[in-house]
């Protein structure tokens, strides 16, 4: 890996501007959390935090429960990939399409239309139900369906979706 420097200078409250090429680089979004570490060396490594271990996590317990609810195929998603499903899914570990990938970033519920240029579509329409935090978002709740999600279903998907994000808020 070839490294890079670049020398900045510390404002007087303490604070160093990365660059936007880097930022770039490494798929840093306004918002998205930072590990700080000080080496015993004298360095310090600053990385970005894959929020996907976490929604992994909390995907595995909230999940079975959501499913058991709505009976219905169910997935979480960070903002670029399928993490995992309440059932057995071809599509785990796939990017997301890019109508869906959009919807996610909107920070709003939304029902995209599954309009046939997926052969492998397995239903009509899939509800997204973004999990944000005061500093972004850090993926979504999927609900796949036949019909449009019922109130119900909404409110339930929603308030995980808000539990979710305020869980992850802490990272």
């Amino acid at each position: 890996m070839e490294e890079t420097g670049i020398i900045r200078r510390l404002d007087a409250l303490g604070r160093i501007v990365i660059p936007r090429e880097f930022r770039k680089l490494n798929r840093i979004e306004v918002g998205d959390p930072v590990e700080m570490r000080a080496l015993s060396d004298g360095e310090i490594l600053l990385r970005k935090v894959d929020m996907s271990a976490q929604l992994r996590s909390l995907g595995q317990m909230a999940l079975p429960l959501l499913a058991d609810k709505v009976d219905k195929l169910i997935g979480v998603c960070s903002q670029e990939e399928w993490l995992q499903f309440s059932a057995r899914c071809e599509f785990e570990g796939e990017e997301l399409p890019a109508p869906l990938a959009k919807a996610v970033t909107e920070r709003k519920s939304s029902v995209v239309a599954c309009d046939g240029q997926d052969k492998r579509a397995l239903t009509k329409y899939v509800a997204i139900y973004p999990i944000f935090g005061d500093t972004g978002v850090f993926g979504a709740y999927a609900l796949f369906t036949d019909t449009e999600p019922t109130a119900t279903e909404k409110a339930l998907f929603e308030t995980m979706a808000g539990f979710t994000g305020k869980s992850l808020q802490k990272f």
